[in-house]
């Protein structure tokens, strides 16, 4: 029996990000403007964080899935990624949701083969999966497979240049809450400089101060290193943590773990 959402290994949004910006590249839509989910159809094998697996786009009957949208499942020699006609039909006129759904399923078929493989069925619910509050966000197989729908099919140069959710849902033929949760990370992602250097002024300021205390030992990094530039420059800054090498500035680790 199906689950609405499974424990996985934790992922970052940004290294989910990049894994459906691998399969683009794997399968030769890098530099596409608006894809097409459905040309998945004539696609026999996808890249994976597994390795290159076969894979099948399959459509059945509505009647086949009567509560959900999409179905990803294992069936001994293949991915496959099931969706009743109706949302074909959707995809085909280009509504946003079902082409979403379809890069949704696609991203279980990526990140989630040990899930799938060891029998897992994992669906998109026709009225919304439902989470439990014990499962994180970067632990959960549902969150996974939202942020990789969006950027699966959101072209990054160009929805770097829009100016709202509204504006990337249109330009990328995706659902609002597919495109506000692809927006999101763009601002934060564009904001992250801003805040780094504002952040690293007033650490700097922090550490001037103590430095002129002679009673005052000197701060000593932590023993964790950056996850982005692989260095032990890791120091707190008030509820925060920054790399000292590379500016970056976490709420957590990659891990989901606050630094102790």
């Amino acid at each position: 029996m199906s689950s609405d959402d499974f424990i996985v290994d934790p992922l970052r949004d940004l290294e989910v990000h990049e894994h459906a910006k691998a399969l683009r590249r794997f399968l030769g839509w890098e530099n596409s403007e608006r894809v097409d989910p459905l040309a998945l159809e004539s696609v026999n094998e996808i890249w994976t964080v597994r390795g290159k697996k076969p894979f099948r786009l399959e459509v059945v009957s509505d009647a086949e899935l009567p509560d959900d949208s999409g179905l990803t499942i294992y069936d001994g020699a293949c991915i496959v990624v099931k969706i009743p006609r109706r949302i074909r039909h959707k995809a085909f006129m280009g509504d946003g949701y079902a082409r979403y759904t379809i890069a949704h399923e696609l991203g279980h078929a990526v990140l989630h083969v040990d899930r799938l493989v060891k029998g897992a069925t994992l669906p998109r619910r026709r009225v919304g999966n439902v989470t439990p509050i014990w499962i994180p966000k970067f632990k959960s197989a549902e969150h996974q497979a939202m942020v990789f729908g969006a950027a699966f099919l959101i072209n990054d140069d160009t929805a770097r240049g829009l100016s709202s959710a509204d504006e990337v849902s249109v330009q990328a033929g995706v659902s609002l809450p597919a495109a506000r949760i692809y927006f999101e990370q763009v601002q934060e992602e564009l904001a992250r400089p801003a805040v780094a250097a504002r952040v690293r002024k007033i650490a700097d300021e922090v550490r001037e101060k103590l430095s002129s205390n002679p009673v005052t030992r000197q701060t000593s990094f932590l023993s964790e290193v950056c996850s982005f530039c692989n260095q032990q420059k890791l120091f707190p800054v008030g509820h925060k943590f920054m790399c000292h090498a590379c500016d970056r500035v976490y709420d957590r680790f990659q891990d989901g773990d606050e630094v102790q």
